[in-house]
């Protein structure tokens, strides 16, 4: 081949000192155009190699047989590349293990589109063995049928470095320096992808009160922190990362193949080591942590639902102070969903009625009649099926829903009491469940009593149960309350009297009419002698002040008679009736 002068393709008038990535790339690509393959290599050759010498970036030009020229020796002799050529696959084994494969499709995608621009960020090996990161910009032309790739290279790693001290500090827990809750996130959604080994989520929280973390937090979680890393640092490396999501809640991911009871056992080495932190620490309060742990997290897995789930596990453990850990499986986990679900629906389950209310007859020792229904709220749930007061009241309470759960529940001991007078000549009393909560409203009793007139009934056909709650605090709010219904007529009833710390010294100061005995004093007392004469005493004394007792839970004959013999006025039990509905109710007189 002549390599005169004449023969060699003159370059084209282009500035490439200065520009961005894709400046340059236009640059290039508008000079090449029109050009021949056989041009095109002699213009890379003889021309463009020494104009590109000044420039700070790379440029490379790729054939369709992928091999790769490269026009700046200065950029690419830090990667050992000398010659100004190679093939596509030497220079994929540069570039860190963890980018080749996507590299690789990114490249094999797009020398298959012509006139597509392309941006690609890896890492790259160094000669000195350290890897950069490169910034690749190219477009793919075809001419004269043949296909080739263009662009630039540049480094980018003072960038990278930025970017990751910006990312570390927006991951980073700026008091512990620990990883955050967007770092969990994301380190969970990388070990979902990665799939390589099963992985567990462990949330922790320490049983600190608002109050005493605000006095004492920082010296506490100085402490806690020491004390978890060193029992957490038995482990491999590989095995645990540790996150602080809230003020004093922290997140575990524990990498490997432990079985339930490794989990517990790690579990419940936490929970020592916290316990003897706070000891150190001379306090007597906030000793107690809970631990809900997620296990075997599988790759669907939604990351957000994995984390939510723990931490509702660790709520569950905290509610259930017998056991301080819990893991969310087998029966424990249809637990956890329970709770949750009822946390959830309660709201939408009022809103939407699918509560009901029931009636269960209260009967008079001495004449065998019923003489009173008291009212409870039941739940049927397509999901769960049956839930039991005593799974949502509570709920209710936490959740702000007494007050709209008990004028439900008062509006239907209403509705019962007209329809049992229209059904029956004589009255009826229904007994209703207050909270404490429902009392402490201002507007309660005002508002009770002008539901009794809208349907008709007599404020004092209605008895409020109250809890022992009131006796206790001694709040003179409640008790000014409970004075008002009075005043207004309705009845007041201490309901399961016995199961609590109920004081004598206090309860007769309060306007009562009634008093109901708790089914597990009554129970007991069936067993033990000192609970009966305790009993007998109670039921005599409120017997001197025209208070009656209602004893609850009778299950058979011989409880009737014995508390008949008692000198209870009234019992109420699976013996005579369950709950019924209010149509069975409207029509039940006698046992």
């Amino acid at each position: 081949m002549d390599h005169s002068v004449d023969n060699v393709v003159s370059p084209p008038k282009l500035s490439l000192v200065s520009g961005t990535d894709d400046e340059l790339v236009d640059k290039i690509e508008s000079a090449v155009l029109g050009l021949t393959g056989a041009e095109l290599d002699d213009l890379m050759d003889n021309h463009f190699r020494h104009m590109i010498d000044v420039l700070n970036d790379g440029i490379f030009y790729m054939a369709g047989n992928e091999y790769v020229c490269f026009y700046n020796p200065s950029f690419y002799s830090r990667f050992g590349i000398e010659s100004g050529h190679t093939d596509l696959k030497s220079w994929t084994n540069l570039i860190h293990p963890q980018d080749q494969i996507a590299f690789g499709e990114k490249v094999d995608e797009h020398i298959q589109q012509d006139g597509a621009r392309v941006v690609t960020q890896y890492r790259i090996r160094c000669t000195n063995g350290r890897y950069i990161w490169l910034e690749g910009t190219a477009v793919t032309k075809t001419v004269n049928g043949k296909r080739f790739m263009i662009g630039c290279h540049r480094d980018i790693s003072d960038r990278k470095l930025m970017e990751s001290y910006v990312q570390q500090t927006s991951l980073t827990d700026g008091s512990s320096g620990l990883a955050n809750e967007q770092k969990l996130a994301m380190d969970l959604d990388n070990l979902k992808v990665l799939n390589e080994e099963a992985h567990h989520l462990m949330y922790i929280q320490p049983g600190v009160t608002r109050s005493y973390q605000s006095l004492y937090a920082a010296q506490m979680m100085r402490n806690l922190l020491s004390r978890l890393t060193k029992v957490l640092g038995d482990f491999p490396e590989q095995f645990v990362d540790m996150y602080r999501i809230q003020s004093h809640d922290f997140a575990i991911i524990i990498r490997g193949e432990f079985d339930e009871p490794a989990l517990n056992k790690l579990a419940r080495r936490i929970t020592k080591v916290y316990k003897e932190a706070i000891r150190t620490l001379d306090f007597l309060f906030a000793n107690d942590i809970s631990i809900g742990i997620y296990p075997n997290i599988s790759e669907d897995c939604d990351t957000d639902e994995v984390v939510r789930v723990a931490a509702q596990t660790c709520q569950f453990a905290a509610a259930h102070s017998e056991h301080s850990v819990r893991i969310y499986a087998g029966r424990t986990k249809a637990q956890i969903d329970r709770h949750f679900y009822i946390d959830q629906e309660l709201g939408n389950a009022i809103r939407n009625g699918d509560l009901s209310v029931k009636f269960q007859p209260i009967v008079c020792c001495k004449s065998d009649k019923v003489a009173s229904f008291e009212s409870l709220v039941r739940w049927r749930s397509d999901t769960l099926g049956e839930i039991y007061p005593d799974e949502f009241i509570s709920v209710a309470e936490k959740k702000g829903l007494i007050s709209e759960l008990g004028y439900f529940v008062f509006e239907k001991a209403c509705c019962f009491i007209n329809k049992y007078q229209q059904t029956h000549t004589e009255e009826i009393k229904v007994n209703v469940n207050v909270s404490v909560l429902q009392l402490l409203s201002q507007q309660f009793p005002d508002n009770v009593k002008q539901i009794t007139k809208e349907f008709g009934v007599n404020a004092n056909s209605i008895m409020l149960e109250l809890t022992e709650t009131i006796i206790l605090d001694d709040n003179k709010d409640a008790i000014s309350q409970l004075m008002r219904l009075k005043q207004f007529g309705f009845q007041l009833s201490l309901d399961d009297f016995g199961a609590g710390y109920s004081s004598l010294n206090s309860f007769f100061d309060l306007p009562l009419s009634q008093i109901k005995i708790d089914k597990s004093i009554a129970w007991r007392s069936l067993e033990n002698p000192v609970t009966f004469e305790y009993l007998s005493f109670i039921t005599n004394l409120c017997n001197a002040y025209n208070i009656d007792i209602v004893i609850e839970g009778i299950e058979d004959a011989a409880m009737q008679r014995v508390f008949t013999d008692m000198g209870a006025a009234y019992l109420q039990g699976y013996w005579f009736s369950k709950p019924l509905s209010l149509a069975s109710a409207s029509h039940y007189t006698k046992i």
